[in-house]
């Protein structure tokens, strides 16, 4: 029989998957929820202000190419600085696989972006789902699980509430700026949060391979 924790992983991720193939053919086929997005979006571009709009484009950036391989890079060497090898190939691994996956459902979903008019930027390639919340929850996420396995009280608790800031406030400014549909970012944070999670369950296995393998001491 499973341990209960695999049970419960395998539970969420399946669920996860799920919403998002839902999110995916609602998405594609232009349903109620297409039009609902699309009047989000509206909404929000008529109510935007100058200065916000500023504002959410730096932080936007967290969540971009540049911005993940060095948050990536930075958090896999200090990892490896503290002898956690398993934490920074998680991390490596959590950031690759999923651009790997957010690529595949990009070219099979084929959502366009926003209209242009409705947009405070210009977004290239298909919408659906967000790589930017994908990366920063696949990033931010897995450092939460370190943080969560590593770190105790006040240190923990303000080392996933920081994640969780960047990966909320990267999401929110895809949609505000226009890039994005919110059910993009919704889908990008549930494919993150499911591949962080597989990473960091495999890194904790091979860890554990490598423990009982190491020679024991004379």
């Amino acid at each position: 029989m499973l341990p209960c924790r695999r049970v419960r992983d395998i539970s969420v991720c399946a669920t996860a998957a799920l919403v998002v193939v839902l999110l995916g053919v609602g998405a594609s086929v232009g349903t109620r929820l297409a039009s609902t997005d699309l009047a989000i979006v509206r909404a929000l571009h008529e109510g935007a202000l100058g200065w916000a709009t500023s504002s959410v484009g730096d932080i936007t950036h967290l969540g971009g190419t540049a911005g993940a391989v060095i948050a990536t890079i930075v958090a896999a060497v200090v990892m490896l600085a503290l002898r956690h090898w398993h934490a920074a190939l998680a991390v490596v691994l959590s950031v690759a696989a999923t651009q790997a996956v957010v690529d595949v459902l990009k070219s099979v979903v084929e959502r366009a972006r926003p209209p242009a008019d409705s947009a405070h930027i210009e977004a290239a390639g298909y919408a659906f789902p967000s790589a930017h919340a994908a990366t920063t929850m696949a990033l931010y996420g897995l450092l939460a699980l370190v943080a969560i396995a590593h770190l105790r009280g006040a240190a923990r608790r303000w080392a996933c509430a920081i994640a969780g800031v960047v990966i909320a406030g990267v999401g929110a400014t895809r949609v505000l700026l226009g890039a994005h549909y919110p059910t993009d970012v919704l889908a990008g944070w549930l494919v993150g949060a499911v591949v962080a999670l597989a990473a960091w369950r495999l890194a904790q296995a091979l860890r554990g391979l490598s423990r009982r393998a190491a020679p024991v001491p004379a």
